[in-house]
């Protein structure tokens, strides 16, 4: 499993500045933007559902009683 540690030694940015160009932050500069995003589909990276959950508060699950 790829992680944004994984696309920051790739790319030589910070794990924050990885995280804010696939978040879709304005305030990455475009050329940057670019090569995080080519990086991490490079290396495959997909976003964990889990992690996003915790940090949004909804997990994307609907059950049935």
């Amino acid at each position: 499993m790829v992680t944004l540690k994984d696309i920051s030694r790739e790319t030589g940015k910070s794990v924050t500045q990885v995280s804010r160009a696939l978040g879709g932050h304005e305030d990455v500069k475009p050329a940057t933007r670019v090569l995080i995003k080519e990086a991490a589909t490079r290396l495959g990276y997909r976003p964990n559902t889990v992690a996003r959950g915790l940090k949004t508060g909804r997990s994307g699950i609907v059950a049935m009683i």
